[in-house]
């Protein structure tokens, strides 16, 4: 409706009804003032009125009657009841009343309804679904199960397992009915194909014929056996006894299955990545360090870090409804035992380090409040450099001097860390080495090779002085625990208590141990000794797991800035590492109180901890020597099973 004409219809009204209202205003005015007359201008008395009552009566009747037709006529108004239909013809216009109502159905109003149709683009593209015709392969997992008997059901758990994800499209039969299925097809996104005995024979031959251009346990021929090609170019082969051959498509082998429930795992160079034989379980980092775990009947485990370091662990006694374990080192032919509590946290065993003994409080109180004047102390490995420090001299330098006992120890916790990162980079790169010729202990005189100055950050005074802040954090813990120190209280029955690795105070850690982690992408790094990371995580996830960055590491260690995911008992142990080297280095201060450049220490007297401390275990270095021949023995083994069956087929 043109908006003009409904502004001039509603004026015509507003006038009609102001004239309707005052005109009969104004006839009630002139009447009241007409009776107002009268009263002032009675008649003449009624005996005069009789003498002239008939002259008067007849002069003045048509004057009364003369000017009541005027006063009537805007009574009957003849004039505006014609005008009233003039100004009431907009009220008998109900074409123009009805624009008024329209507002309740103006389509733009209405609009929003129709506008839902709008969204639908988006309801139009999963009829496209250009992302649901990828799961559109999946029925094509299904058809190949009406191939040949040779498809055995245990590859196909495989392909569950590695897309979980696409089970759900499985449910859209309707997407998948396209004829589509040949290109999908081709691209080799069926399960795997079972070969027949030629086609498995001919397969073999082609495999084995570059292999003596390969290394370690690559160059060994494969046996003849029913193939399996997967869809990624990888194959498996069953040869004789149940034994399973996995290689890769590029025809390195990445594991065997041998009888006894014997498996190993390889690299693509050929060396040894995991093996598992009985309760015996061993680790190869990707620079050839070697870890063997073995658990015995007796609840004891026996840990090898290398060819000189490892421990052995007992159950040592329960007090307080707490158990503790003793663990007795041998590192470098040196023996000393440690006294941890173990408790479980989303059923995952945990050990929490005790202190064999406490200072007393004011010794804690000196050592984690500033001295009185800094300390300019001059380490010995710096003064004589050591061959650990010169090889690391790029990432660490000592501070040039000490406000507090909390920097001294940081800088005591670094040296000790990198020095076993020396240690073990010579046994590793050895032991990498000597995999071919019966793992032979590493030469004393062996040099593992420089680091990559490139690939090097160094130690920020700022990454020390956090250092600094957790042990200080420690040392008041201590300080506190010295005042009582009997044995806490038994956690209440159900309660799990997180391990003290995943407390939000704590964040950056320094690594204890050579460490192969996952990034979040899938790619394998190494960490050493002395690098650093800080959690980013304070849940972890149904793995035990939680995300790390990098924030300092060394040479070829995991790029600085890199993501990791680390296990939550790796970072444990880390944080036990500290406390060891923490009340390590604190002994060394008491002991050397007042000597050299070092403060005197106000009070050395110590008390007892929560447990005595128990005496080591005297055949803990036979044991952890005959634990490494017994892994010597389980690889070459391996090895020589994996041979003769190459033997065989040739």
């Amino acid at each position: 409706m043109n908006p003009s004409k409904t502004c001039h219809s509603l004026l015509f009204k507003e006038l009609a009804f102001l004239v309707l209202l005052i005109v009969p205003m104004l006839v009630w005015a002139a009447q009241g003032e007409q009776e107002k007359k009268e009263k002032e201008n009675p008649p003449p008395s009624k005996p005069q009125v009789e003498q002239r009552k008939q002259p008067q009566v007849q002069q003045q009747q048509p004057r009364t009657e003369r000017p009541q037709p005027q006063y009537q006529q805007p009574k009957a108004q003849p004039q505006y009841q014609q005008a009233k239909p003039q100004y009431q013809q907009p009220k008998q216009q109900p074409q123009y009343q009805q624009p008024r109502e329209q507002p309740q159905y103006q389509q733009p109003k209405a609009q929003p309804q129709y506008q839902q149709p709008k969204v639908q683009p988006q309801y139009q593209q999963p009829k496209a679904q250009p992302q649901y015709q990828q799961p559109k392969q999946q029925p094509q997992y299904q058809q190949p199960k009406q191939q040949p008997q040779y498809q055995q059901p245990r590859e196909q758990p495989q392909y569950q397992q590695a897309n979980p994800q696409y089970q759900q499209p499985k449910q859209q039969p309707q997407f998948q009915q396209p004829g589509q299925q040949p290109q999908f097809q081709r691209q080799g996104q069926q399960p795997a194909r079972t070969l027949t005995p030629a086609e498995s024979q001919q397969h073999i031959q082609d495999l084995n014929r570059n292999r003596g251009t390969m290394t370690g346990i690559n160059r060994i021929p494969l046996p003849q056996g029913q193939v399996s090609v997967r869809p990624n170019g990888s194959r498996t082969i069953v040869a004789s006894g149940g034994r399973q051959y996995q290689v890769r498509s590029n025809g390195t082998i990445a594991r065997v299955s041998l009888s006894g429930g014997r498996t190993a795992t390889f690299r693509p160079n050929g060396g040894f990545a995991t093996v598992h034989a009985g309760g015996m379980q061993i680790t190869h980092g990707l620079r050839g360090e070697r870890q063997i775990v073995t658990v015995r009947p007796d609840q004891s485990r026996v840990v090898s870090m290398g060819v000189h370091r490892g421990y052995v662990e007992r159950p040592y006694m329960v007090r307080g409804g707490r158990t503790y374990v003793q663990r007795t080192y041998i590192v470098n032919n040196v023996t000393y035992v440690h006294v941890y509590r173990s408790y479980y946290y989303r059923g995952v065993p945990y050990y929490s380090y005790v202190p064999p003994f406490y200072f007393h409080p004011g010794f804690y109180f000196w050592a984690y409040n500033p001295w009185r004047v800094h300390v300019y102390y001059r380490w010995p490995w710096f003064v004589s450099p050591s061959p650990w420090y010169l090889y690391w001299g790029p990432y660490f330098a000592p501070a040039p001097y000490y406000p507090s006992a909390a920097f001294w120890l940081t800088d005591f916790l670094l040296a000790n860390s990198l020095q076993a990162a020396y240690e073990a980079g010579r046994e590793a790169q050895a032991n990498a080495d000597a995999q071919a010729n019966a793992y032979q202990p590493p030469p004393e005189t062996y040099q593992p090779p420089p680091p990559e100055a490139q690939g090097t950050s160094q130690i920020t005074p700022e990454m020390k002085e956090a250092i600094a802040e957790e042990v200080s954090r420690q040392l008041a813990a201590e300080q506190q625990q010295s005042t009582s120190p009997a044995a806490p209280p038994p956690a209440p029955s159900g309660a799990e208590a997180a391990p003290a690795a995943l407390d939000p105070a704590q964040r950056l850690f320094v690594v204890s141990s050579n460490l192969t982690l996952s990034s979040t992408d899938g790619q394998a790094c190494e960490l050493t000794p002395g690098d650093l990371i800080t959690r980013l995580d304070d849940t972890p996830d149904n793995n035990n797991r939680v995300r790390v960055s990098v924030s300092s590491s060394k040479g070829n260690d995991c790029r600085v800035g890199s993501t990791l995911m680390a296990q939550v008992s790796d970072l444990q142990d880390m944080q036990n590492h500290l406390r060891e080297q923490m009340d390590s280095g604190l002994k060394t201060l008491a002991d050397n109180s007042g000597q050299g450049s070092l403060p005197t220490v106000p009070d050395t007297g110590t008390s007892a901890g929560e447990v005595p401390l128990p005496t080591p275990d005297a055949s803990a270095a036979n044991t952890l020597q005959a634990q490494q021949q017994a892994a010597n023995q389980t690889e070459t083994q391996i090895q020589q099973e994996v041979a003769q069956e190459g033997q065989n087929y040739q």
